[in-house]
């Protein structure tokens, strides 16, 4: 497995990150058990580098993995939060390390920035990563994103002084998920933070699953630009991860993994007894889904359906993250 420099802060990291979304509550994943196995394997398999955050609720599988794999202390653990404050960010810092069982927590990230308006808005939890990094319990602080903006926010703040270590942007050759602009509006912004001296791990370089029908083009793409450092992938089976490495290694698959992927399909459902409440509208973070009205008394069922209306999902926007899943307060929201 390819070895890289993310940052002067951590330890090489593996090019291919396991991307640990697809095998948390918000998705269809295994049970803790199995989920684990399927982590462990790729650690065994040479990927030493993974992504979790503390809205995926999974620290107790990538706990579990780590008992399995046995040598925790080799692998690159990067997570992400939506503190605002400092409280909130202490908070979150300590779930992660009590959860995972990680003391140093290697990459500490603000989840899902959206511009330097935003990032200076979580001004206070940002100081207080540093503050963390700077006692040793965090070792790279970072932000994620899917707006352009947020790059180009990092971007302001490092001009200003506060350079993040790390940064987390969705980039695909389609530009699904990018919310404020296309893969070249990306492209441009993710290489001026580059160029700064910030390592970059991307997401979603198969769109949440658009693009695994082309798999290889799609990795290709990403792969093959120079402000790309490494990439998280989300993987659900052994085969997944025998597919991945192989490529990353090798840039090919072999034809039973072209076809493995081929054929996979997945997708957000929206049950019949949606509510039609719009926390999945309001949380969507690509605006993939909308309401649309649904007869006042249809049955549903053993019940009868006495809402207006109910959620449905723009499949060309959709990349499948399953964040609105997590906000559904009736469990109508899943993807398979």
């Amino acid at each position: 497995m390819e070895m890289v420099s993310l940052s002067p802060c951590l330890p090489a990291v593996s090019r291919l990150a396991f991307g640990s979304l697809t095998v948390s509550p918000l998705q269809a994943c295994p049970d803790t058990e199995s989920a684990a196995d399927i982590i462990a394997y790729a650690f065994e398999r040479g990927v030493n580098f993974i992504d979790t955050a503390q809205y995926y609720k999974n620290y107790h599988i990538i706990r579990r993995a780590f008992e399995k794999y046995g040598r925790a202390g080799d692998v690159v653990l990067s997570t992400k939060t939506y503190a605002y404050d400092r409280a909130t960010a202490a908070s979150a810092v300590e779930e992660a390390r009590r959860e995972t069982g990680r003391d140093v927590i290697d990459i500490f990230m603000l989840h899902e920035q959206e511009s330097y308006e935003t990032l200076r808005g979580h001004m206070e939890a940002l100081e207080y990563l540093f503050e963390c990094k700077s006692r040793g319990i965090i070792r790279a602080v970072g932000a994620s994103m899917h707006h352009v903006a947020a790059v180009e926010g990092v971007v302001t703040l490092a001009s200003r002084g506060i350079k993040l270590d790390v940064i987390h942007p969705i980039y695909n050759r389609a530009g699904i998920g990018i919310v404020d602009g296309t893969a070249d509006d990306m492209a441009k912004a993710v290489a001026k933070a580059h160029g700064l001296g910030i390592g970059v791990f991307g997401m979603k370089a198969l769109a949440g699953g658009h693009l695994t029908s082309s798999a290889a083009e799609a990795f290709d793409f990403v792969l093959d630009k120079p402000f790309i450092d490494a990439v998280a992938v989300g993987m659900q089976s052994y085969s997944e991860v025998d597919a991945n490495i192989e490529y990353f290694e090798s840039r090919v698959f072999s034809d039973e993994h072209a076809r493995q992927l081929a054929e996979k399909k997945r997708r957000l459902h929206v049950e019949e007894y949606c509510e039609g409440c719009g926390a999945c509208v309001r949380r969507c973070p690509v605006k993939a889904m909308s309401l649309e009205e649904a007869p006042p008394s249809e049955e549903v069922g053993e019940f009868v359906r006495t809402y207006t209306h109910r959620a449905v999902v723009d499949t060309e926007k959709c990349v499948l993250c399953g964040y609105c899943s997590g906000v559904c307060p009736v469990f109508a929201v899943k993807v398979y």
